[in-house]
């Protein structure tokens, strides 16, 4: 009798205090996507190469090639050299608030050293993305929208799979699976001033999306008061390998709704490399200005 009348006063006091059963233990998934977005959030820059791949209008299948990187954070520091042909050994150079916003870019071949705006028609033809788009830093706040957005709507495990464990150039990583069903198109009226690079930034979507969709030329035209056609969000499917080790995606393939739209693979990645005081500048040694 006296275990019964003791077991009911601690019923009866669990429900006047309101205790709660534990919280739920956050999913994989989940770990794995927290720990991929502090990793980037948290890096000051890195170095690699990139193999980028980008369905371009008119090219049949995917186009792109091998580029060496180095990036700085905050400020915005750039030094990219492309390693294969066509435009093999150009080097780019860009230093935020130096040179009057321009890239300093050495076209090899015996040519002159030039000074060009990021989003100009020779440094944007047939790529996807402006320089200034360049590193993992975008990515982690694509990466942070989707989560907003499948959180918003309770669809988190819906639209964030983890789908395994996979070797990608001798690297351990996780395979990533994320997938929009509410990807759709949408139209903007640009304000005045804004370019695809703003619109992109703006609404963290692809820029050379709106060369498909609306048929913009170049990424300089100030596209005030006109309507461009925009995704709904970054991608309809991306799959990501994050690499184990460092939680960085060093392999990322993108598709919307007509199919695989861009891919880019990462190696020899060092996260937060110790660049030398003259790193990017164009006096420094490795470089050829």
């Amino acid at each position: 009798m006296k275990n019964s009348v003791l077991l009911l006063t601690v019923i009866i006091m669990a429900a006047c205090f309101n205790f709660s059963a534990a919280p739920a233990p956050e999913s994989q998934t989940r770990t794995i996507v927290n720990k991929m977005l502090a990793a980037i959030n948290a890096h000051k820059g890195s170095t690699f190469n990139m193999r980028s791949e980008e369905r371009i209008i008119g090219i049949k299948g995917l186009r792109g090639g091998l580029i060496q990187n180095k990036i700085n954070v905050s400020p915005k520091k750039l030094y990219l050299k492309m390693i294969e042909d066509p435009n093999k050994g150009t080097e780019i150079l860009y230093v935020e608030g130096q040179n009057g916003g321009k890239a300093v870019v050495n076209p090899g071949k015996f040519l002159p050293t030039l000074k060009l705006n990021p989003f100009s028609s020779l440094l944007t033809k047939d790529q996807h993305h402006t320089m200034l788009s360049s590193g993992f830093t975008i990515v982690g706040k694509i990466v942070e929208q989707g989560v907003k957005k499948a959180d918003a709507q309770g669809k988190f495990d819906e639209v964030f799979k983890y789908a395994g464990d996979v070797t990608w150039n001798n690297r351990a990583c996780y395979k990533l699976v994320i997938e929009d069903p509410t990807y759709a198109y949408t139209n903007y009226t640009a304000k005045k001033g804004e370019n695809m690079y703003n619109i992109a930034l703006k609404f963290l979507v692809p820029e050379y999306s709106m060369v498909e969709t609306s048929g913009i030329k170049n990424f300089e035209e100030d596209l005030g008061g006109k309507t461009v056609k925009i995704p709904t969000s970054y991608s309809k499917k991306t799959v990501m390998y994050i690499d184990k080790e460092n939680n960085f995606p060093i392999f990322q393939e993108v598709s919307d709704d007509k199919g695989i739209f861009e891919r880019y693979s990462f190696y020899n990645l060092v996260v937060n490399p110790a660049f030398k005081a003259d790193e990017f500048t164009e006096d420094f040694s490795d470089y050829n200005f």
